[in-house]
């Protein structure tokens, strides 16, 4: 009987088996011939980054002009700069095998005077060692840079390293993290060439099955059932997926029965969970305690099809308590809840959480914190649960400091708030009124602490002061006296924007502009150099732009690229009549509720003429009725459904109607297709409009939408290979729109895979399968990189193309200006800047600007490319663009 085939505790090296990674060493590859400088992968815990690391060398054997070095950083968090670039000197050599003898090393002694040796002397020997060839650096265990010490040395190495690169074109660097890190430190900022990013995600269903399947083949043999349940318990996690199959290849040994079953899975449960307690209890610890609480509530509430929320209520716990939500965001954002954020994505993590850490434990836990922090307070805290006496009425948050003469009894409390029934019907903030009438007249002092929570939190948007008053969040909006993008490293910027807020705009404008020269991708700087000098002029026109800064960090900065190269143009140009324009930059986080806020505050700034945002429709949509009675004009760039109406509301990107239309009559007379299945995303009120908007147009013109009235992506019994040939053979689909949105993007490709899995398939002689159209969430470079040649001819609808030779002007500009190409949300948001300058005068006013809006003609010189003008319904007048992939790029559609 051979050994276990399977493997857990330890990488894969090159000598095993590593499945399901092809694309990810097929991205790898692809950068590194496209001379990307620096790449970034990250993953949760045990997802198989060392084993990744330990075979990029192996499967790039055909890159002749690179060296891959790997090193790891775990050891060297306490360690200088100078230790860190010794160590990694003398790996080189190693790894290399070069002579020491040929090739001195730098000391640790002689780096800590001068840093640039390792460059300048050493990296120099090394290239001409190589002959030319290219050094790739794989610096593993990234998370040691995860300290609150700015200085620390692995920061300063970092740092180091990115300077290298501005100078050395040799050097690539390929970054391996966490997701928890790359969710709370925006570490990719260090580099002042944005890194390119990609997951190193579950595996799918078909790679899950390669990895079960193949290290036992010709030993074990397995029943399609079984493999499904393994999917199940370990969701495609090759770690937790070893584990069950370690278990299943020992249970089959000992019982000499070698067909697995289902029933065979449920039967070592138990056991992988005890082979893998020692990692899961790892992961475990990586968690603070409000999270480990709300993990074993999901678990127990998934345990029996309840809400984790209400869950959390029985034990008197507010689901809003702050480190609650924070600890419901934090998990979601590192892949270990779905998108409802209700369940736990991994079974077998679910059922050990069950098994080992109980929710009552966790409470337990918690509540042992509570206590410790109120005993150094010296507060006494009443806590409230369901299962007791309805007299106590004080939350977990509501405590008050006794005086120490005082002796207190809480039976005090049970019968005065029994008799007194007025104190159960009224609010807490009434409640508290009468505790401090109350509690003199018994002879009892009491220190109110932490008063303001027996009153409310703050709204969204707003702060405390003083502990107990609610005013506006202020860190939301700049003129130019704070950044919103801390984590990009810019010297100058921060010198400039403390010179702003003392009011010196020349030295600001200095300073700026060293900023905007040291990093030229970075739009922020670029409008508030403007800014400083639109105020040191004075009189300036000031318009407002609302960006998602701390939500989809990529979508803020390609928005603000168009709006500062707008401004750029025009100030360079002397302004109107010698008056420049100011950009207000504010922070909406994509969320409705900040976005109000955000909203009132811009609408109270009477020198704000009109608005470009906000980004997202279901944002927009919360905002207008604020914009609307104030009567200040609002232009999006990037919010597309038709349900946005508002006499203040423009439009500077085509709306769902249109690119529903598109597609429809696209598909049905180009095409000649006449049965067509949708994907979608449900949850997206934008994608459910173009759904609508699409269906309604295709079977008006005489098509029919099979499996109406869509295939709902985001259920988790969603399975592409069942619903892709079902599509095809049994309903007669000829077509698959994908309408994914931007969470769901995967799947879409997925979808793509099976489907060229499908036509390729011998027994497919006739190499059927559906043909791919879809909407612009599609339209990325992640599309390309992880579909392949799967997307090949995927046709998208999207606002703007740089490919068409009416953007091809617009497009070389900007590149010029930002150091590479922009997406299409730069172009609408340089297109609604420039329509709104049109709309200025010598006496604009909020009510001139929206007036003179709506007649703003543009050329086609004047803008992105595409002519514009809006209709009566304030839409702007144009049609989307269908682009499709052809050999890994995106071209215009035929």
């Amino acid at each position: 009987m051979p050994r276990n085939p399977y493997i857990i505790g330890r990488p894969i090296d090159d000598r095993e088996i590593l499945v399901g990674r092809e694309d990810l060493f097929s991205f790898i590859k692809k950068n590194l011939q496209d001379h990307q400088r620096v790449l970034l992968l990250h993953g949760q815990r045990r997802i198989g980054k060392s084993s990744i690391i330990r075979n990029i060398p192996k499967k790039s054997q055909d890159l002749d002009d690179f060296v891959f070095i790997s090193f790891d950083l775990e050891d060297y968090s306490q360690e200088p700069l100078s230790g860190i670039l010794a160590a990694l000197a003398e790996k080189i050599v190693e790894d290399i095998q070069l002579e020491q003898d040929h090739i001195k090393l730098p000391k640790s002694t002689e780096l800590e005077v001068i840093p640039d040796i390792f460059y300048n002397q050493f990296l120099s020997q090394v290239y001409q060692k190589l002959e030319g060839k290219n050094l790739v650096l794989l610096l593993d265990e990234f998370e040691a840079l995860s300290n609150e010490n700015s200085e620390s040395s692995l920061e300063e190495f970092f740092k180091y390293l990115s300077a290298i690169i501005n100078l050395d074109d040799k050097l690539y660097l390929i970054l391996f993290i966490g997701q928890e890190l790359l969710n709370t430190q925006n570490i990719i900022q260090i580099f002042n060439d944005v890194p390119i990013i990609q997951e190193i995600g579950l595996l799918n269903k078909i790679s899950t099955e390669n990895l079960i399947t193949k290290p036992a083949q010709g030993v074990l043999s397995y029943e399609k059932d079984a493999i499904e349940a393994i999917f199940k318990l370990s969701a495609g996690h090759p770690y937790f997926t070893q584990v069950i199959c370690f278990a299943i290849f020992v249970r089959a040994r000992e019982k000499e029965a070698f067909n697995v079953s289902k029933e065979d899975v449920e039967a070592v449960i138990d056991k992988a969970i005890e082979l893998g307690e020692a990692s899961l209890a790892w992961f475990w610890d990586g968690f603070s305690i409000p999270e480990k609480v709300l993990f074993s509530a999901v678990a127990e509430a998934q345990e029996n099809a309840g809400n984790p929320s209400k869950l959390l209520k029985s034990y008197s716990i507010d689901e809003k308590d702050s480190r609650i939500k924070q600890a419901i965001k934090k998990l979601g954002d590192n892949g270990f809840l779905d998108d409802t954020r209700q369940r736990i994505k991994i079974e077998l993590v679910r059922r050990w959480i069950i098994q080992r850490h109980p929710l009552r434990e966790e409470i337990g836990e918690l509540d042992k914190i509570e206590q410790k922090k109120n005993h150094n307070k010296g507060e006494i805290t009443i806590y409230s649960n369901n299962n007791v006496n309805d007299s106590h009425v004080l939350s977990t948050t509501h405590n008050i400091a006794i005086n120490n003469s005082a002796k207190f009894d809480f039976t005090i409390f049970n019968t005065i708030f029994k008799t007194i029934d007025i104190f159960k019907n009224n609010s807490t903030k009434s409640k508290f009124f009468i505790l401090t009438a109350i509690l003199p007249i018994l002879g009892i002092s009491i220190i109110i602490l932490r008063g303001d929570q027996f009153f409310r939190t703050c709204p969204v948007g707003q702060q405390k002061n003083l502990g107990f008053f609610c005013i506006a969040d202020t860190n939301r909006i700049s003129r130019g006296d704070r950044t919103f993008f801390p984590n990009i490293t810019n010297i100058f910027r921060d010198q400039a924007i403390a010179a702003f807020k003392q009011g010196n705009y020349q030295q600001a404008v200095e300073l700026f502009d060293k900023a905007v020269a040291a990093n030229r991708s970075d739009p922020e700087v670029l409008i508030y150099s403007n800014n400083a000098r639109a105020l040191q002029q004075g009189s300036p026109l000031t318009l407002a732009v609302a960006v998602p800064a701390d939500n989809r960090t990529g979508n803020a900065q390609e928005m603000l690229r168009g709006v500062a190269q707008a401004q750029n143009q025009f100030n360079k140009n002397n302004g109107f009549s010698g008056r420049l324009l100011e950009i207000v930059i504010a922070n909406d986080s994509n969320d409705p509720e900040k976005a109000k806020q955000i909203a009132q505050e811009l609408i109270k700034d009477q020198s704000i003429l009109a608005v470009i945002g906000h980004n997202y429709s279901e944002v927009t949509q919360a905002v207008l009725p604020e914009y609307g009675q104030a009567k200040l004009a609002v232009i999006s760039p990037t919010s597309t459904s038709i349900f946005l109406q508002n006499p203040v509301f423009f439009r500077a990107v085509v709306s769902d109607a249109a690119a529903g239309q598109k597609l429809a009559e696209y598909t049905y007379k180009n095409l000649k297709l006449k049965k067509v299945v949708i994907f979608a995303n449900p949850k997206s009120s934008y994608i459910s409009a173009l759904r609508n908007l699409f269906a309604t147009y295709f079977v008006g013109l005489g098509g029919e939408v099979v499996r109406p009235p869509m295939i709902d992506l985001t259920l988790n019994t969603f399975d592409a290979e069942k619903e892709v040939p079902s599509s095809l053979s049994k309903y007669g689909a000829e077509a698959a729109m994908l309408f994914p949105d931007v969470k769901y993007t995967e799947i879409a490709i997925n979808i793509a895979k099976v489907n060229q899995l499908l036509k390729n398939n011998p027994s497919n002689t006739q190499k059927r399968a559906l043909k791919l159209i879809g909407e612009n969430s599609l339209y990325s470079e992640e599309t390309l990189r992880g579909g392949g040649k799967d997307v090949e001819g995927l046709i998208l609808s999207v606002p703007w193309f740089r490919g068409t030779q009416k953007a091809e002007l617009f497009a070389q500009q900007a590149q010029q200006q930002w150091g590479g190409e922009i997406s299409w949300r730069t172009a609408t948001s340089y297109d609604a800047t420039k329509a709104l300058i049109k709309s200025l005068s010598s006496n604009a006013s909020r009510n001139t600007v929206l007036e003179n809006l709506q007649n703003v003609t543009l050329s086609s010189n004047e803008t992105s490319g595409y002519g514009l003008q809006f209709t009566p319904q304030r839409e702007r007048q144009g049609e989307p663009i269908l682009v499709k992939v052809e050999k890994g790029k995106f071209i215009i559609s035929d």
